[in-house]
């Protein structure tokens, strides 16, 4: 690995300390939270700017993302833009920082360097992250629990694990109209409320 990879590993792990969440505090960053993922922006454009050659100027970045997706890199009329979930960032923090960040960094890059028209975690895109010093996942897993209480969703579990359904999703639900099973177990998914005394099992 690079040294200045190394250095810039070492230095995020040490600055992570600084984002951190409470479950009963409001789901906001900090200025300080703000700035450090700002400051995260800039350090990965200029790390793969030396590698690839491509630009390192910085893109604006927005905090007002919402929904399930923690991060998102927007190309609108020729302008590229950066937008990160900041309930998500603010609850589940080490899921998130940096490598959401770097996640997104990384479809810019590959756009600079190859334009439009490149698969969106394609080769491309794992070569920047793994310059970066980082896993190409594809996405990152919010638990449950967490989106249930930041996105007003509802809690559902199966046999193997917990789920989170949206409100068109549990209404349908609710209301007979469909049941959804686990992709892992198959077993139909059931309110969490509802499955104990059933050992969590039902076919």
């Amino acid at each position: 690995m690079n040294k200045h990879r190394i250095l810039m590993i070492n230095s995020m792990a040490a600055n992570n300390k600084q984002i951190s969440a409470d479950a009963n505090a409001p789901l906001r960053l900090s200025p300080g939270d703000r700035d450090e993922i700002v400051q995260r922006v800039t350090e990965f454009y200029e790390i793969a700017a030396r590698r690839f050659g491509c630009s390192a100027h910085a893109v604006p970045v927005s905090f007002r993302l919402r929904g399930r997706a923690a991060g998102q890199w927007r190309l609108r009329q020729g302008q590229e833009s950066l937008h990160f979930n900041e309930r998500l960032f603010a609850a589940d923090p080490g899921q998130h920082m940096p490598d959401t960040v770097a996640h997104e960094v990384a479809h810019s890059v590959v756009y600079r360097c190859h334009g439009r028209g490149k698969r969106p975690h394609g080769p491309e895109w794992r070569a920047v992250m793994k310059y970066l010093g980082f896993e190409p996942r594809v996405t990152h897993e919010t638990s449950p629990e967490l989106l249930a209480r930041i996105l007003n969703h509802h809690l559902y579990r199966c046999a193997c694990r917990s789920h989170a359904l949206g409100p068109r999703q549990h209404q349908q639900v609710h209301r007979g109209k469909r049941d959804y099973r686990c992709r892992l177990c198959g077993e139909r998914l059931i309110r969490a409320d509802q499955t104990a005394g059933l050992g969590g099992r039902e076919k």
